[in-house]
């Protein structure tokens, strides 16, 4: 059996390693996964603020809430590379999009999110004019805060890229649903060489250790300053306290699921296990911090199985005047077997 296991190990490995290699190789010969290109009605050239925005959806519709979204960066000052990983990208889709955006790119889906990014990034004229460039995608729903507010907030003086949110799981680094990159950031080699070098990755674990992670980890190495909005280590400090109060003073038998996984919560806290505060905190982050999004994987799927995650319809019309419906209108389209 530890025979049989090794040899397992080592045939992923392999495996890993050839598709590492095959990326690095493969980058170097083609320099775009590019399908199609359309111009919108936003111009690029003369841009100070620039979006890239990555979508991905199996038949290829940029659904409301997505076009809510770009709205609201677009209110913000932005103007927005569109990029979709997408199977199929129909005309009906691109005239959607067109008075919102300045290009779409239609492209392979090699390298996912941070394949897409570079393809985008590329597409700017010249990046180190810029006074902010922003990589996000349609992972989320959203902004159900003021989005000019939440970016007057990512101060240049304190760091040079801005998160929403980070995670301390493998690594520190800023989770990549939303990054914001100052002057002294797109300005510096580090930045540029990162968005050259990096492959594009079919392997998303790839994506996740050298796109994701890496970003952070490669900018501070090169003394660039990543901050969240929302850090992790003040979340944990908010909550911590609150928790083992409950947990002494309730009765189990009060409520027994939320005893249960509050129970489990205040261990991993004391244990000092990272976890990923958009899940396990989505509703703290909502309403206590006022995150301007909510992960629509939660919604979809609720990987890690978080309580009363119902109720979040409610909670969000108790802090926002966003429009619940464009959610449970793309959940309708989207969800399997399961209602929230």
């Amino acid at each position: 059996m530890r025979l049989r296991n090794k040899i397992r190990w080592l045939y992923e490995e392999m495996v890993d390693l050839f598709d590492f290699i095959r990326a690095y190789v493969f980058s170097v010969f083609r320099p775009n996964y590019i399908r199609r290109k359309w111009d919108g009605e936003d111009v690029l050239a003369s841009a100070r603020r620039v979006a890239v925005f990555n979508h991905f959806d199996k038949r290829g519709v940029v659904h409301d809430y997505v076009l809510h979204y770009l709205s609201e960066l677009r209110r913000a000052g932005f103007t927005i590379v569109f990029t979709s990983n997408s199977p199929r990208f129909p005309r009906a889709s691109v005239e959607r999009l067109s008075p919102l955006v300045a290009r779409i790119l239609w492209r392979s889906n090699v390298g996912y999110d941070f394949g897409a990014f570079k393809d985008g990034i590329a597409q700017v004229p010249d990046v180190n004019s810029l006074e902010m460039l922003l990589v996000t995608n349609d992972s989320i729903y959203g902004p159900v805060q003021d989005l000019g507010e939440i970016i007057g907030n990512a101060d240049p003086a304190e760091a040079d890229v801005w998160g929403i949110t980070d995670c301390w799981s493998r690594l520190f680094h800023l989770q990549s649903y939303f990054v914001l990159f100052h002057p002294k950031a797109l300005q510096d080699k580090a930045f540029r060489r990162f968005w050259r070098w990096l492959p594009y990755f079919r392997r998303k674990e790839w994506v996740i250790r050298y796109g994701e992670i890496g970003l952070t980890q490669y900018l501070m190495k090169h003394d660039l300053r990543c901050q969240a909005l929302y850090p992790y280590r003040a979340m944990v400090a908010r909550v911590s306290g609150p928790i083992e109060t409950y947990l002494e003073k309730t009765d189990p038998k009060d409520d027994p699921i939320r005893y249960r996984y509050l129970e489990m919560i205040g261990r991993f806290l004391r244990e000092g296990v990272a976890l990923n505060q958009t899940h396990f905190f989505w509703d703290e982050l909502l309403v206590t911090s006022r995150c301007p999004f909510i992960k629509r994987d939660l919604l979809q799927r609720n990987p890690v199985g978080i309580p009363y995650l119902q109720h979040w319809e409610n909670l969000l019309k108790d802090v926002s005047s966003y429009d619940a419906r464009l959610i449970v209108k793309h959940l309708e389209y989207s969800m399997r077997n399961r209602v929230y």
